[in-house]
Parts: structure tokens; sequence; C-alpha cells
């Protein structure tokens, strides 16, 4: 076939107009938590570089993202400067720069950018005032002859208003503010053949989130510091020793405690590597031990992977949480063990299928209450456990023009920690052409989404953090066309994005988050951008 009719069929495809429902919460990578194998992921600390965020920042990962840089030969002496900028839809405005200043002993990079939209369906449905995300990040690198000293800042701010189009209360009042300064500082060095990391994380966190109609009034710091220290040799850990100190203090009632953790991992070096990787140690939360466990290991086609996560389970500072004293009377350890089974086929289409099961002990849910009910703040919410097992099946068919992945996922029951959607099929078709004598390159993908009904009793409350029990939720099969293309000219790459294609034409829907459960973002967004890298 020849490229115009690839064009133009291409064309026809994306402007199909089926009546779909508004994304939901489990692809919508806004208000949610992203899916891996039908598992939701929440509640757990993220990186972005090497800084670390803070658990309590929610959904960070689809707020913001770092930049990359082409690289060159590294013992080379060079300056790069990048430039992107993206609009479209629903005022849909982003501005990233970067600079990078790279030498064989020396690296500074600096990274900004800042990100808003507006409207009923914007990111944060907002009346009057664009919901805006920026950060600042600052990355020091110096090399020695058997040390490396490294560090890296950043600022990052969140500024929200919530619209609920509700006559009960008074929705200009609703707001969500959070900013915070985020700091790593480290030195790695060798001696005697052994190789240490020395590592301090720090964050200074202030938050505040109102809102009438959920009843909630939250606005608390953190002071957080944590201290890594690790020993390896010929890439085989040692010892890992991992301190954790969390400082909390409660604007509102002028209430204030901490939280603290020890974890001490080692590996058994010992076993022949026909057995693996284990790696094992304890986890110490306030008075309590824990195992912490990682395993890995091949045999031949077969792929098994065991690990665990301990961490300090518990709500924060919301009105309904907190005795006087301050602190949530329930204070447990929120345990995760998760166990992935994976069969690769050596073909020309690596083939894999993946049977993972998770289980979660400990987890905080609210309780929903009907009516006027008066009960005791600290019994608002329980402790539950929960479970799941999912089966992913994926492989890729290599192309002339790029190649076709296939990623399906089934859930096997339904689960508080799960998407709950029985199927979940990501169909892409990666495209990469080169044309005119290699002066223009297309790349990009193309992506075919579909999910199946979800009837389920659980839902994601994105202002508590956490995900709930609610009576009938029910949600229709979900069918999505998205295009992401890079069109490159030069040294300048022009970006179109279309997002929920199906239903980019369909635009005769009011949509209100007032009454939706999964609190669903934009029904479609299509943007424009251009990208500019240069060179000194």
């Amino acid at each position: 076939m020849s490229h115009n009719r690839i064009l133009i069929s291409f064309f026809l495809l994306n402007t199909i107009a089926f009546s779909q429902e508004d994304i939901p919460f489990d692809i919508s990578k806004q208000f949610a938590v992203p899916t891996d194998n039908n598992q939701l992921i929440w509640n757990n600390d993220s990186y972005f570089d090497i800084l670390l965020i803070d658990r309590s920042s929610k959904n960070f990962k689809n707020k913001f993202s770092d930049l990359e840089f082409d690289e060159i030969v590294k013992d080379s002496s060079y300056v790069k400067s990048k430039f992107i900028y993206e609009f479209g839809d629903y005022g849909f405005d982003k501005l990233s720069v970067g600079l990078k200043k790279h030498s064989q002993n020396e690296e500074f990079k600096f990274v900004g950018s800042k990100k808003s939209f507006f409207g009923q369906y914007a990111e944060f449905a907002d009346s009057d005032q664009p919901p805006l995300s920026l950060f600042y990040k600052f990355d020091y690198l110096r090399k020695f002859e058997k040390n490396k000293f490294y560090s890296s800042v950043g600022y990052f701010r969140e500024e929200t208003q919530f619209d609920f189009n509700s006559t009960e209360f008074d929705s200009s009042l609703n707001s969500e503010f959070s900013d915070f300064l985020t700091l790593t500082v480290g030195n790695n060095f060798i001696k005697n053949d052994y190789n240490f990391d020395l590592q301090l994380n720090h964050i200074s966190k202030f938050e505040s989130l109102f809102i009438n109609q959920y009843a909630i009034n939250n606005k608390y710091e953190l002071d957080r510091n944590r201290f890594k220290f690790s020993i390896h040799k010929n890439n085989q850990l040692l010892l890992n020793i991992l301190f954790n100190n969390n400082n909390y203090f409660d604007e509102r009632s002028s209430n204030g405690f901490s939280l603290n953790s020890l974890t001490l991992t080692t590996k058994y070096s010992n076993i022949p590597s026909i057995f693996g990787e284990f790696n094992y140690g304890i986890d110490l939360i306030e008075d309590r031990v824990k195992p912490n466990i990682f395993y890995k290991n091949m045999f031949g086609n077969f792929d098994i992977v065991f690990n665990t996560r301990n961490q300090h389970s518990m709500v924060l500072f919301d009105v309904y949480d907190f005795t006087g004293q301050g602190r949530f009377s329930g204070n447990k350890v929120e345990e995760w063990k998760n166990l992935t089974l994976t069969y690769h086929f050596f073909t020309q289409l690596d083939l894999s299928v993946s049977l993972k099961y998770v289980e979660a002990n400990n987890l905080i849910i609210p309780i929903d209450l009907l009516g006027e009910v008066f009960i005791p703040e600290a019994d608002r919410y329980e402790f539950i456990d929960d479970d799941m097992m999912s089966l992913q099946s994926k492989f890729q068919v290599p192309l002339k023009f790029g190649s076709l992945n296939f990623n399906h996922s089934y859930n096997f029951y339904d689960s508080l920690i799960s998407s709950n959607r029985t199927h979940i099929l990501n169909l892409d078709y990666l495209y990469s052409l080169s044309l005119i004598k290699n002066n223009l390159g297309i790349n990009g993908k193309l992506r075919l989404q579909y999910m199946s009904k979800n009837n389920s009793d659980f839902s994601f409350n994105y202002f508590k953090n956490m995900p709930e029990r609610k009576n009938s939720i029910d949600s229709n099969e979900y069918i999505n066309i998205s295009l992401n293309a890079e069109i490159s000219i030069s040294d300048v790459i022009l970006t179109i994005r279309l997002q929920n294609a199906l239903n980019k034409f369909n635009t005769s829907e009011n949509y209100s988050i007032s009454n939706h459960e999964f609190f669903n973002p934009i029904s479609s967004l299509l943007t424009f951008g251009i990208i500019w890298e240069f060179d000194d």
C-alpha cells in the first residue's frame, strides 16, 4: 500500500465519531491512579529523576514530566538547550525549558515547566481560574578520582479550584494548594574495592485542601528526612540501610507528631547463581518488625519475581481522622506482597504471558455513612485486607515501518485494588518513517484501547487519596483511539497528540463531575507542540 493510502486510511479512522462515555478513571491519567496489569497504583513513594516524592503527593507522575536531552559521547564537553511548547483544547498550555552543561568531570542541568488549562473539562473541573502545575529543578554532579558528588533540588507547586455545580454548597470556596521543596545530596566513593553510596533526601511540604461537598478541611506541613547508606562489591549488594523520619504538623489544630521507620536489607550471596537473586531484610516501623524480601529467578523460559513492601498505614489530617492529640488512633502497618510468574515464548513475536497476584493488608478505606449518623471520629475509617489476580498477555510483531504491540489484561475477580474491568486491551502501532533523504522523519504511536464493562462496589476517592466502597458503580464498555505523532524537520520536532479520538466530535454533553463516582476529567483532548533542542 502506498504512503498516500496509509495516510488517507489513517485520517478516516480518526474521524469516526461514536457516542462514548468520558474517559474512565483508571486510564484517565488525571484524577485517579495508573494501572499495572490491572492493579491500581497509589500511596507509594515515587521519584523525579533522583528526587524523592512523598506518597502524599497525589498522582504526581501524570502532572509533572522531566526533560530528556540527547546524549553526546560521554568524554565530550557540550552545552545543550531544550525548548518545548504545547497548546490545545480547553486552554491547554504547557511550556518546558531546559539547559544542560556537560564536561568530563562536571555536569549541571536546569529544567523548568509550567502547565495549565481550564473549563469544565479541565484536569480539575474548574470554573474561573485554570489549574496550575509548575516546577523548577537544578542538578549538579562532580566527579573526582574515586569519588562522585551529586545533588538535586526541585520546587513543585499545584493550585486548583473545584466546581461541583452544586446548589447546596458554595463551590467558590473549594480549593487545593500544595507546594514542596525536595532535595537530594549524595556521595558515591570506592575504597578497597567496595562501592559506598551515602544519600540524604529532604522534603518540606505545605498542603491545604478545602472541599465543602466532602467535608474536608486540611492544612498541614510535612518535613521528611531520609538517610540511605549502601555497600556494593562486584555488583553484589552487601548491605542497605534506609532510615525514614516524617514530621507532620496540623495547622488547624496546632497538633503534630512524627513517624519513623528503619529498613535493613542484604543479599544472600553464598547460594549459586542458579538459585537467582535473593535480597532479604527487615522493616522496623515504630515498634513493629516486618520481613522485607525480594526474589527473582529465571528457569529457562520461566521467570518468577516476588517482593514485599511495608509502610505506615494512616490518614493525614482529615477532619474525621484524628483525636484531640492530633493523631489517628488506628495506626497500623500497611503490607503489600506481589508475586509475578512469567513465561516467555522466544519467537519472532516476542510473546510472553504473566500471572500476577497481589495481596494487601491493613488498607485504610472510608466508611460510607448513610444519613446523619453520629460516630466517633476514629471510626470514620476501617482497616481491610484485599487481593487481586490478573493475567497479562503481550507480544510484538515487527513491521517494515515500525511494530505492532498487543497487550491484554484479564481480571479474575472484583477487587478494591484493581481496575475491576474484566478485560483491558491496548493495541499499539509504533511507526517510524524517514523521508526526503532522511531530512524528514515521522515517528509516533497509534493506539486502540478497549475496556469491558465495570460493575463494581469499589471506586477511588481522589480527595482522600484512597479507594473506597460505593454502592453500585456501573461503567459501560470503553473504546478509544489515540494518536501521538512527531514530525522532525532538521533540529525541530512538531508534535500532535489526540486523546480519545472517538469522542472528539461528540461535544453535546455538558459534563460535570457533581454526581460521577469516577471523577472523570476531559472527554477528549487535541494538542499541538514544538520541541527544539540545540547545541552550544
